[in-house]
């Protein structure tokens, strides 16, 4: 529960609802509190300012007093009121008995007619409950020195309650009538504040079914106003408490136009903004941790290069030295010295050879090599370099067959490279091949995918008996100083320099090419397109 209070729709119910009911309760207690002081004050003024208005309209000190009675219909009407000319000295009330008959009466104190005068009138006759609250008005009035001398020696019209009325409430105002030198006459007036009471009462009773009637408006309108301002804001909330976790794709509805409606808008485009630098910087972490994986992918290259480099030279560099130095000491002659000189000279082009593929991958690597494209025949150079390799071939008793389609095919490309690739390509076979197993080169015609060209290419392909290259190692290669064989093995191993060299080549070409794993095993693969495919 008090969770519940905790929110603002609640708070604002409450408040709101307390505020309204207790306004409306507060209106409602004054105005029933206050009507009957505040009719009554209206009715005596307005009593009191008609009977000046009557007096100065009717009344002049040289006229006669019989004649007002004449209109006094016309101010009962007016004010709700009875009027009637008192005496002052003998306290005598001169009232309008009947109907079309105006009959004036002198009255004695005890309210015993003296005297009667007749004269064609048209007022209503007087009850005698209207008679007694004259006489005891106007017995009242003579009662209060104060009242008197205001009436008789200030020329003051005065208004006062009639205590004397009993259980009906009865306002007096009294008039002086001067004539000469003296004040004989006053003009008194009454009128009944008994209808006021009841409509006060009645008033009372219904303040009360219309005070439940409200409050259950109240309570409605104000459950509904709460939830029209509170409802967005829940909204806002639950979008700010997911960015809050970060989650930046949170949206919040803003239908509304005002201020609501510009705060879900501002917190959108907030959120759509962190979301979006979110999303670069993910992209740029990710990027920023595929370079530091691939820098310390290339450190771990550079190390084995340099390792495999140095095992590279340091056997040559000692055989060289070995023999060398056997030549020196002069401890061999005849054949036995010639088998020394190609240990030397062969040593010397292991060399020359690893330095050579470095340079060559240096100068691919920068950008700035050149191709020097030209006609040549695959198959012819794919032969020839099967023929230079024959010794490394029989070495191991390796079989190699070249099957062409097509023999005479002539492709368009640098051949001095083409013959790289495949000398490479060849090596790496050689390496990977057991004794006594084979080799295979094949040529094919096909459409010029992959390669500039209208019609067609050749795809070569180099094919080893062997152990299949590991799945995860695939895709690496063709890195630079990247070997399968972590070993060191001056036979099986490499510097990592010659498939690189490779890649570079044929990538310069526009080249298709790649290397799977078949059954017994490896198969690599490049296109060259046709001379007659060129534009």
């Amino acid at each position: 529960m008090i969770r519940r209070f905790r929110k603002i729709s609640t708070k604002l119910f409450v408040l709101v609802s307390l505020f309204l009911i207790s306004f409306l309760t507060l209106l409602m207690i004054v105005q029933s509190g206050f009507f009957e002081s505040y009719y009554e004050r209206k009715k005596t003024n307005e009593l009191k300012k008609g009977l000046e208005a009557f007096k100065t309209e009717y009344y002049t000190p040289t006229g006669n007093v019989d004649r007002l009675p004449e209109h006094f219909s016309e101010f009962e009407k007016r004010h709700a009121a009875s009027i009637a000319i008192g005496q002052v000295r003998e306290g005598f009330l001169v009232l309008a008995p009947q109907p079309r008959m105006l009959f004036l009466q002198k009255l004695d104190k005890d309210g015993n007619a003296v005297e009667q005068l007749q004269q064609q009138i048209r007022i209503p006759n007087p009850s005698n409950n209207l008679t007694t609250y004259m006489l005891t008005a106007m017995r009242y009035w003579q009662e209060q020195p104060g009242l008197v001398r205001r009436v008789l020696e200030l020329g003051d019209t005065v208004t006062f309650a009639n205590p004397y009325s009993g259980s009906s409430s009865t306002i007096a105002a009294v008039a002086p009538l001067p004539g000469g030198t003296s004040t004989d006459y006053v003009l008194l007036a009454i009128t009944s504040l008994q209808p006021v009471g009841e409509a006060a009462g009645i008033v009372r009773d219904f303040y009360v079914y219309f005070l439940l009637l409200a409050i259950a408006l109240i309570l409605l309108l104000t459950y509904v106003f709460s939830r029209m301002i509170s409802q967005p804001l829940v909204k806002l909330n639950e979008a700010a408490g997911r960015m809050a976790k970060l989650d930046f794709t949170a949206r919040c509805d803003a239908d509304s136009r005002d201020e609501i409606g510009s705060l879900g808008n501002t917190l959108n485009f907030l959120s759509q903004n962190l979301n979006d630098t979110l999303g670069k910087l993910h992209s740029a972490n990710e990027q920023l941790k595929a370079d530091i994986e691939n820098e310390k992918r290339l450190e771990r290259l550079r190390r084995e290069f340099v390792a495999s480099v140095s095992h590279e030279l340091k056997t040559p560099i000692s055989l060289i030295g070995g023999y060398a130095e056997g030549l020196k000491d002069g401890i061999v002659d005849g054949e036995r010295r010639d088998e020394y000189l190609n240990v030397i000279v062969e040593e010397t082009e292991r060399m020359a050879n690893i330095v050579g593929d470095m340079l060559d991958l240096s100068q691919l690597e920068s950008g700035k090599f050149n191709l020097r494209r030209e006609p040549f025949r695959i198959g012819a150079l794919a032969e020839s370099l099967t023929d230079k390799m024959f010794v490394e071939l029989n070495k191991k008793r390796i079989r190699c067959g070249v099957d062409l389609e097509d023999a005479d095919a002539v492709v368009i490309g640098d051949e001095f490279r083409i013959g790289q690739v495949l000398t490479n390509l060849l090596a790496n076979a050689i390496k990977h091949t057991p004794e006594n197993g084979s080799i295979r080169i094949v040529t094919s015609e096909g459409p010029g995918v992959g390669v500039p060209g209208k019609a067609g290419t050749v795809r070569v392909e180099v094919f080893n008996v062997g152990e299949p290259i590991p799945e995860a190692d695939l895709p690496h290669i063709w890195d630079t100083f990247y070997t399968v064989d972590k070993s060191g093995n001056r036979e099986l191993g490499g510097s990592g320099i010659g498939l690189a060299i490779v890649k570079n080549i044929l990538t310069l070409h526009g080249s298709d090419f790649g290397v799977r794993n078949e059954d017994g095993g490896v198969l690599f693969y490049f296109t060259l397109p046709l001379q007659d495919a060129q534009p």
